[in-house]
């Protein structure tokens, strides 16, 4: 610790708190950090032990925010799906129309016309993976490709 200090020219102590609080490093960050700018190796366990003797300790709650913060920990898989009809507001006659005009009245996929089945407006990006209305999402399929599309994306789900 004295040839980090000396390394450094800064007081070990110090050295260790400021990462710990200022910079908000864990003991294993802290440990590559003097590593690299000091060229000596220590334990992370040693950097734990000389935080506790310091009594420099971060709450349960303020690690596991960190962890969160810092991408190591993610609870993203265990939220609640939004459901569709929650977020789901009616594409207006007029958008419709627009898609429509802008597609040609036509399927985007296999080029069918509205003569012989019908056609709808379907978002690319869903709008339960945050897609939106906008025009740019909207595209005209007919009704034998929408289900197709929806048959593959139920594939790549599971």
């Amino acid at each position: 610790m004295a040839a980090i200090s000396k390394a450094l020219s800064r007081n070990f102590d110090d050295i260790i708190s400021d990462l710990y609080l200022k910079d908000k490093l864990t003991a294993v960050e802290i440990s590559g950090y003097l590593l690299k700018k000091s060229g000596i190796s220590i334990t992370t366990r040693s950097i734990q032990r000389r935080l506790r003797a310091l009594n420099i300790i971060r709450s349960y709650s303020e690690a596991f925010n960190l962890a969160i913060q810092k991408g190591r920990k993610s609870y993203a898989h265990l939220r609640k799906p939004v459901k569709s009809r929650e977020l789901r507001k009616g594409i207006n006659l007029k958008t419709r129309y627009l898609v429509l005009q802008r597609d040609a009245f036509k399927c985007v996929l296999c080029g069918q016309d509205g003569k012989n089945d019908i056609l709808v407006i379907d978002h690319i990006k869903p709008i339960v993976k945050g897609g939106t209305n906008d025009i740019n999402n909207l595209q005209t399929l007919c009704r034998a490709c929408n289900q197709g599309k929806m048959l593959l994306d139920e594939k790549h789900v599971k």
